[in-house]
């Protein structure tokens, strides 16, 4: 038996929703007039999960029909996402949204390697000035303004 995408991508969804809402239950959540810091996070959690339910029951009633394999550029984009995680703390915002860009570009095989460095700088310049310059995000900058 085959599963369908449908069915995948709602279980993967439902999974991702479920660690969301394990690792952010613990947040104050606050109540209607006082949000939390948790609130947001529960919430995104709760409506991923329950993305990833409708998804799935959907895909469910497509079981049968041929469903494709996964390609292993499915991971680039999680892994893109992973590695901004890991290297804004040593390579600063600017540095790691290039990097990131960079990787989730190997994600398209349409995209030469000259859009790919061209949209790595003109993203990262984009997320450093709106986030570091323009809203004041707490994070390092660059790698040395810690």
């Amino acid at each position: 038996m085959t599963l369908s995408r449908d069915l995948r991508a709602g279980l993967f969804l439902m999974l991702v929703g479920a660690v969301v809402l394990v690792l952010v239950w613990d947040y104050p959540s606050g109540t209607l007039s006082e949000i939390g810091a948790g609130a947001m996070l529960q919430l995104t959690g709760g409506l991923i999960l329950l993305l990833g339910l409708f998804m799935a029951v959907k895909g469910w009633r497509q079981v049968g029909i041929a469903g494709s394999r996964i390609s292993p550029r499915a991971f680039i984009i999680p892994g893109a996402m992973a590695a901004f995680a890991i290297l804004l703390p040593w390579l600063g915002l600017a540095f790691t949204a290039a990097v990131a860009t960079l990787i989730a570009g190997f994600g398209s095989q349409e995209m030469s390697v000259k859009e790919r460095l061209l949209g790595a700088v003109v993203l990262s310049a984009f997320v450093t000035a709106l986030f570091g310059y323009g809203l004041r995000l707490q994070v390092p900058i660059w790698p040395w303004s810690y």
